[in-house]
């Protein structure tokens, strides 16, 4: 089953086992191509109709307006079908839109309409707008493109080849174009739609709150890993190099990315990765343990553009009479990581959670 959904579309397929869990087979991915895309497409064309200026003086001055104004253009947008017959989109635009219009250009919206490249598709009586529904039609198409061509790429993973449903949740599947479209580019798969797909999303999240152990693996979304001190090779950025050396006479390097979990493995719910050890010099009273992800699958530094820190720890050293070595290990739970380091002399265990999800 193919899960898409809502404003920014995020996409990930599961498995439905026969005790009703859900086993992830592709990790979530997905981008700035759903409903909002379609959203931003209408305003951009309304600041090409009133003026980026007009627009801007109603949502900071009037902002009660601009709010009905947005909800509005969500309504429209979920009314346009596949319909070739040459219909119009009709709504009523703010009285403080038409008001700032005329009072910063100088004339009325009908009679600047005839002059630019929208009057046979955009008409405006008083305070009603008609739009083409051809021309509204239009403001879908990079979205619903993008969407069928990011299903299709997952799809076309070997590992999902017998799924076979596509399940759409979220604000953006009450709209008849993309359900259409949707059918249309995938004839073999079942689309499927709930009664109040804008409603899915938070009931899922709520049955989720009082059963997390319904998902039982998941794929990992980043790779995770542990800022370390390595040695330096030749290659590394001059600026890693570290001035203290180790016995052997070469430099430490700083910030180096330690790998625990590697982007798509594979991981259940509630299980703990083999622990790694990490040293700890003598007199050392605190030890830092910086958490991070990043989007590639084997990432050198932490400092590189890909990772992002996404949790840390001190742990507390001045107990410890003499140098020894600190076990880490990360468990993954529904939604969190939860990082464990244990001093191995003396058994004291340090734990820290973070967002699985960040």
């Amino acid at each position: 089953m193919l899960f898409l959904i809502g404003g920014t579309v995020d996409i990930t397929a599961h498995e439905v086992l026969d005790d009703g869990g859900l086993k992830e087979l592709h990790r979530s991915s997905g981008g700035y191509y759903g409903g909002t895309c379609v959203n931003d497409e209408i305003l951009s064309f309304f600041k090409r109709l009133f003026g980026s200026d007009v627009l801007m003086t109603i949502k900071n001055e009037h902002q009660d307006d601009y709010l009905d104004f947005l909800n509005t253009i969500e309504l429209k947008k979920c009314t346009v079908g596949i319909s070739t017959s040459h219909k119009y989109i009709k709504f009523k635009l703010p009285g403080s839109l038409i008001k700032a219009y005329e009072t910063q250009i100088g004339c009325t919206l009908g009679e600047d309409l005839k002059n630019t490249t929208f009057s046979k598709d955009v008409s405006i009586k008083l305070d009603k707008i008609s739009i083409t529904e051809d021309l509204f039609k239009k403001f879908f198409e990079t979205s619903i493109e993008n969407v069928i061509k990011k299903i299709g790429d997952v799809l076309d993973t070997p590992d999902l080849a017998d799924v076979n449903i596509i399940l759409l949740v979220g604000g953006y599947a009450e709209s008849p174009l993309i359900v259409e479209a949707l059918k249309t580019a995938f004839p073999q798969k079942k689309i499927v739609k709930p009664i109040n797909p804008s409603l899915s999303v938070l009931n899922g999240a709520l049955i989720y709150g009082f059963e997390p152990d319904i998902i039982v693996s998941r794929v990992c979304r980043y790779t995770y890993g542990i800022a370390k001190q390595g040695v330096w090779k030749v290659g590394d950025p001059e600026s890693k190099k570290l001035p203290e050396k180790t016995k052997k006479g070469l430099h430490w390097c700083d910030d180096r990315f330690d790998k625990h979990v590697e982007i798509g493995q594979v991981i259940k719910v509630g299980e703990c990765q083999d622990p790694r050890e990490y040293f700890v010099v003598e007199d050392q009273d605190k030890a830092l343990l910086d958490f991070y992800a990043s989007s590639k699958k084997n990432p050198r530094f932490v400092d590189d553009p890909d990772c992002i820190c996404i949790g840390y720890f001190v742990l507390d050293l001045s107990e410890k009479s003499t140098r020894e070595n600190i076990s880490v290990r990360i468990c993954f739970g529904g939604t969190e990581l939860e990082v464990e380091a244990m001093e191995e002399t003396t058994g004291r265990v340090f734990k820290s959670f973070c967002n699985f999800l960040p």
